[in-house]
């Protein structure tokens, strides 16, 4: 049951970092905060069903309710990946600006789904499992599409990260994928994935949220200076 109220706690965690977001939206209107909202809403429902399935129960039910959560990781998932390279592009990190880099990383992200979709959910075949008192759906066999979408997206987002510590000193978006890519290799129980994904969006709604303000906008400090 401990397992359960954590997935719950995790998926609380998940749906306050998407209401921050689509508060701070609401005020400003800033589309860099739309891509950390659905991602962590999605995870928020991810971690809301592991929570769940203690009760429901295996059948039919858990197993629809399931369903969305592998399409999720496959779909939105890489959609982190665009969404960095604006994210840098807006702290100033020059490359993230060229239409090469923008293009490159449109190909990624559209490749990584097609590959995860191909196959992973074409067809999404599903069994239950239970893990420490918890009942889940999980998939009947493990594909380079499904690991590829979220592999990749670390790796495209590690390397925005640090080419904004570099050219703006801002290190908390680098530590959390960090977090994130070393919890991800050592391939521990979901559970503590899940914990490290917690802390990964979180870094990137901290990225977010930082970007919106008018001020971190690269030059605002010398031109509030004249």
């Amino acid at each position: 049951m401990l397992a359960s109220v954590l997935f719950a706690v995790l998926a609380a965690g998940q749906l306050a970092l998407a209401g921050r977001c689509a508060l701070r939206f609401r005020e400003n209107g800033d589309r860099l905060l739309l891509v950390p909202a659905v991602v962590c809403a999605a995870l928020a429902y991810d971690n809301a069903v592991l929570a769940a399935g203690r009760w429901i129960g295996a059948g039919a039910t858990l197993e629809s309710w399931s369903a969305p959560r592998f399409v999720a990781h496959i779909v939105l998932t890489p959609l982190l990946m665009p969404w960095a390279c604006a994210a840098a592009a807006r702290a100033g990190v020059g490359g993230a600006r060229t239409r090469w880099v923008r293009a490159a990383v449109a190909a990624v992200t559209a490749a990584v789904i097609v590959v995860g979709v191909a196959g992973e959910l074409t067809p999404l075949t599903l069994e239950p499992r239970e893990w420490a008192g918890t009942v889940r759906y999980t998939t009947a066999h493990a594909s380079v599409g499904g690991l590829l979408p979220p592999v990749v997206t670390v790796v495209v987002v590690l390397v925005a990260a640090v080419a904004v510590w570099r050219a703006r000193g801002y290190r908390l978006w680098t530590v959390t994928t960090v977090i994130m890519t070393v919890v991800s290799a050592a391939m521990p129980p979901m559970l503590l994935t899940n914990c490290a994904e917690l802390v990964f969006t979180g870094g990137v709604v901290a990225t977010a949220l930082w970007l919106a303000e008018p001020s971190r906008a690269p030059g605002a400090e010398a031109g509030a200076a004249h």
